[in-house]
């Protein structure tokens, strides 16, 4: 849509220092998500190729192929991470032990350090340091707006 277009084009020149149509590829991920985008590390790296050090720019035609690729509803991407989290609940609550995540969170997939797992979870456990995942995963992929989804 024209309005995509217009997102689009003003997020590149946010990223684009020089005017030259060019920005720094290991900003490309961070490009993405302020498009709305929830790519992982490794989707980054294989859209652009898996560069090389030496190959530190990226032009915006790359950048307007990947936003279409990684163009996932964002709720969608939500439930697929609230749906994954459920394995560790077993009660239908949406309810699980800060700890459990926070295992998750330094160990698994694309691994976060402890500062950045400390900073996520800082105020949304619970008086039994119990979290709510699905909300804590709405708030951090859609903003802090209004939380609507299902815990199934």
């Amino acid at each position: 849509t024209e309005d995509q277009t217009t997102e689009f084009k003003e997020v590149c020149q946010l990223f684009d220092r020089t005017g030259d149509g060019l920005y720094l590829s290991h900003k490309h991920g961070d490009m993405m998500k302020a498009l709305g985008q929830n790519p992982t590390n490794t989707e980054v790296l294989e859209v652009l190729g898996n560069p090389k050090n030496d190959e530190m720019n990226v032009d915006v035609v790359t950048t307007s192929c990947h936003a279409a690729d990684c163009g996932q509803n964002k709720d969608e991407g939500t439930q697929d991470y609230v749906s994954g989290l459920r394995v560790f609940e077993k009660e239908g609550t949406s309810i699980i032990a800060g700890a459990e995540i926070h295992h998750v969170l330094v160990t698994l997939g694309e691994e976060m350090v402890e500062e950045e797992v400390e900073m996520l979870e800082a105020g949304h456990e619970d008086s039994n340091d119990c979290i709510n995942y699905a909300e804590l995963v709405w708030m951090l992929l859609n903003g802090r707006g209004h939380f609507h989804i299902m815990s199934q």
